[in-house]
C-alpha cells in the first residue's frame, strides 16, 4: 500500500485536514499524486536520490518540438512509480513563459486506469 503526505494540487503545498494536521492519502490517490510528483521534480532535487526528476535545465523545455521529448521523460519517471503498469502523458501547449501543464492517464497494476493532473 502506498501513502504520501497530501498535496494541494494548486500550490503543491502540504494540505491539512480540517483538523489542522498534515492530510495523509494513500492507495491509488497517492500513487497517481505520486505519479504527478514524478514528472515535475528536476533531476538533483530529490536529496537521497539525485537521480530522480527529469533534466529540465537541459531545455527539454525550451519549444513546441521539444515536447515528444518531454513526454517520453515523463512517462519514464511515471512509470518507475511502484503500483504503475502504464502511463499515458497528454501534454497542452507550452505557453510563453514556457510552462507545460496536461494530465497523465494512468494504468495500475490491476487494471483499473484513472487520471491526474500535472
Amino acid at each position: 500500500m502506498t501513502t504520501s503526505l497530501a498535496l494541494d494540487n494548486t500550490n503543491w503545498d502540504l494540505k491539512l485536514d480540517s483538523s489542522g494536521n498534515i492530510e495523509v492519502i494513500s492507495d491509488k490517490q497517492a500513487t497517481l499524486q505520486d505519479v504527478s510528483s514524478a514528472i515535475q521534480t528536476w533531476i538533483g532535487e530529490i536529496w537521497y536520490d539525485l537521480q530522480q526528476g527529469l533534466p529540465y535545465d537541459r531545455g527539454i523545455l525550451g519549444n513546441q518540438n521539444e515536447i515528444p521529448i518531454f513526454c517520453s521523460l515523463a512517462r519514464e519517471a511515471g512509470l518507475k512509480v511502484p503500483g504503475v503498469a502504464d502511463v499515458q502523458i497528454f501534454p497542452n501547449q507550452l505557453n510563453s513563459k514556457r510552462q507545460l501543464n496536461g494530465y497523465v492517464v494512468v494504468q495500475f497494476e490491476d487494471g483499473e486506469v484513472q487520471r491526474v493532473g500535472f
